[in-house]
């Protein structure tokens, strides 16, 4: 992956939650009343999670550690290396399987676990990104 394709992921992340930031403002019943605010939470979500996911496993490609299998296992091996923390791990992989509903299990999100996640989790998705960046800053300078 080139520096370029970094930074376009780093993009659609940004992107992303400036949109779901707006959606995030709406009350549950104004948010539930349009089925394209529920469709476009799941879609930028989704997105972001996985430009994310993509950016973790560049920064383990490029500092030659081991090649992850899974989703979380991107994650894993970042705390294992000690560039996140445990706890922060954690909140990670769970959003990674969050991820993984929304692709694979979608008819089994209800809107009331949608609307939670908008509203008060959209700062993990900011964290995990800043850590991202920390790590492409301190160790890809190069």
């Amino acid at each position: 992956m080139k520096r370029e394709d970094i930074q376009s992921k780093i993009d659609v992340v940004l992107n992303n939650l400036e949109k779901l930031s707006q959606l995030s403002s709406m009350s549950f019943e104004e948010f539930t009343s349009d089925f394209r605010n529920i469709d476009s939470t799941l879609h930028r979500l989704q997105t972001s999670i996985q430009a994310l996911l993509d950016i973790g496993s560049y920064i383990i490609a490029s500092l030659g550690l081991k090649t992850p299998s899974t989703n979380a296992e991107i994650i894993e091996i970042l705390e294992e290396a000690g560039y996140i923390t445990k706890s922060d791990a954690d909140i990670y992989i769970k959003m990674s399987q969050f991820r993984n509903r929304i692709v694979h299990l979608y008819n089994h999100i209800d809107t009331e676990t949608l609307y939670e996640i908008l509203v008060n989790e959209l700062i993990d998705i900011k964290k995990f990104l800043g850590n991202l960046l920390e790590i492409i800053e301190t160790d890809h300078s190069r």
